[in-house]
């Protein structure tokens, strides 16, 4: 007997071939069979008439680590057909940690990846030291979806090295302990080592995490640890993460040796278009493609959303509290920033700060590239997607003024929208259509009132499937599932195939996409993220339990600790 059986579906199988009619019957938390008009009995059926089914989507690049404490289903996420995350992204694992370094860590989280304080210290279930503690204790939860784990420099080099892992180099015996360490996340199960040396990696008095202080030799013996284990892959948030095509050129080339040194995969994130050197991300992913033909496996990860971030004035999002301008005024108590805000002597300030509106108090690089989102006031709903340009003509008023005259008017809740990157939609088709790369990049867990890409896989397929006609669905479908499968190793998924891992989601390609983004207050301690909720996903089935019914969220927690890929 059947566990379930999905019966006439759309059948997207993650390899690229057309889509074909058929069934999918599930047992015991695999995938029985694939045909046509199944027989046998069942213990559930769902009719798919009108659906696709597509192997569960795989997301690689999350910042979960804290919030698979509190919310193990990893919401918005699996929303949106996401059945398997990978966390510890950017060398920012929460183990190895002892109780004593905790609170350094949840700062670091801060202001590196935008995550409240107040929610990790109410939400985080400490129930680890060491990395093969942290994988037991995730194991110990039951996630929702699927989790395979990096283990991340900056917490490998604090556990060894502790205060100095942010001021020197290493010593030789220093160096081999976080070797060690690395070999036992290794057999633990960590499907590889992640590490940053980007430039806007730092805690909030502007010391950087402790894996920029790494030089590149001590990169590159770590990164052999995992040629003694023939699996696993390293990732990397680029040192010149702002800068030319040439310096990202230089680090690619890094990239590439650290490849041959650890016989692994590499990818690094991310690779955007910038309006500054619109080909420059065409030129490095064709390089990418060069260096693979060659045998070296470097993988650029790529968005197919504009990098937009979100502010408003109520919050301390990380684009707040990282400039200089701004932060100190966001933190400040609520009454006296609106005291602030009405004070003519305040946005003179503001406006010498802004030479001509020319670069909006640093905050956005013009008046025109920065839009009202969302705003609570009833008042403001014509004003919906409008940039301050805008609006400030129509109202006859500087931008200054109406940008705080908007906060002022929502209680400070008007949100901003910002887009920065991946913009130009010529460009990212090419880039998110080249094989060479990786579709990720929703940082979803991170910067959680800045940013909202948790989505993108109902992107892809709402807008550059359906809207665009940019890709196939077939195609669209590969990139989110047998493409990440295949690089990061993860096994028996990413394919609707007979044996494999029944992960599946159904969704109706007229209607899947996104709703508006919005502000909630569902952080441990009441802290604010913001989410976008998915349309047109109907079920999503993972390990055989179904997370998703008809569109609504369930209890099912079927998901695994991946350890290995596995």
């Amino acid at each position: 007997m059947y566990d379930l059986l999905i019966r006439g579906a759309q059948i997207c199988d993650g390899t690229g071939a057309p889509p074909f009619h058929g069934d999918v019957a599930i047992s015991d938390g695999r995938i029985a069979e694939i045909g046509s008009s199944l027989g046998g009995a069942t213990r559930r059926t769902i009719m798919a008439d009108g659906l696709v089914a597509a192997p569960g989507f795989i997301d690689v690049h999350t910042h979960y680590d804290c919030q698979l404490s509190w919310d193990p289903a990893l919401t918005p996420s699996c929303w949106h057909g996401v059945t398997t995350v990978v966390v510890g992204n950017c060398g920012f694992s929460i183990a190895p940690c002892r109780p004593s370094d905790r609170e350094l860590l949840m700062r670091m989280l801060l202001f590196v990846e935008g995550m409240p304080t107040e929610a990790l210290r109410a939400g985080i279930r400490w129930e680890w030291e060491t990395f093969p503690e942290y994988l037991d204790a995730v194991e110990r939860l039951r996630p929702g979806i699927n989790v395979a784990a990096l283990i991340g420099h900056s917490a490998i080099r604090y556990w060894v090295m502790g205060a100095a892992a942010s001021e020197r180099a290493a010593t030789a015996g220093e160096m081999e302990r976080m070797r060690d360490v690395l070999r036992e996340a290794m057999r633990a199960g960590a499907c590889g080592f992640a590490t940053s040396e980007s430039p806007t990696h730092f805690f909030g008095d502007g010391t950087p995490v402790p894996s920029r202080v790494a030089p590149r030799d001590e990169i590159r013996a770590l990164a052999s640890v995992l040629r003694e284990f023939g699996r696993g892959l390293i990732e990397v948030a680029p040192l010149h993460l702002i800068g030319s095509t040439e310096s990202k050129r230089e680090d690619q080339a890094f990239y590439g040796e650290l490849a041959r040194a650890s016989g692994r995969p590499v990818t690094w994130a991310p690779l955007l278009h910038s309006p500054f050197d619109p080909e420059g991300c065409l030129e490095l992913i064709e390089e990418a493609a060069t260096a693979q033909r060659d045998g070296v496996p470097v993988y650029p990860q790529v968005g197919c959303r504009p990098l937009e971030v979100r502010i408003s004035f109520d919050t301390a999002g990380i684009a707040v509290m990282n400039n200089p301008i701004w932060r100190p005024i966001i933190e400040k108590p609520v009454s006296e920033r609106k005291r602030l805000f009405a004070s003519r002597a305040f946005r003179d300030e503001l406006r010498l700060m802004s030479p001509q509106g020319s670069y909006v108090a640093a905050l956005a690089p013009s008046w025109d590239q920065m839009f009202v989102r969302y705003s609570p006031a009833a008042a403001h709903q014509p004003y919906t997607d409008c940039s301050v340009a805008a609006i400030s003509a129509q109202r006859g008023a500087d931008p200054i003024d109406t940008l705080l005259d908007l906060s002022l008017e929502s209680d400070l809740g008007c949100q901003f929208g910002i887009p920065l990157m991946n913009v130009d939609e010529t460009i990212v088709g090419k880039l998110i259509r080249h094989p060479a790369g990786i579709l990720a990049l929703s940082d979803a867990g991170a910067h959680v009132d800045t940013l909202a890409d948790q989505g993108f896989t109902s992107t892809l397929l709402a807008h550059w499937v359906r809207e665009l006609g940019a890709l196939k669905i077939e195609d669209a479908v590969r990139l989110i599932t047998s493409v990440p499968a295949r690089i990061y190793g993860i096994r028996e998924r990413g394919e609707l195939r007979a044996g494999w891992a029944a992960d599946v989601v159904l969704f109706d390609p007229t209607r899947i996409g996104l709703e508006r983004t919005e502000l909630v207050h569902d952080l441990p301690s009441g802290a604010a993220r913001l989410i976008q909720r998915a349309t047109g996903v109907e079920h999503v089935i993972v390990n055989g339990e179904v997370l998703i019914d008809a569109g609504k969220q369930t209890d099912a927690r079927g998901g695994r600790l991946l350890r290995g890929g596995a």
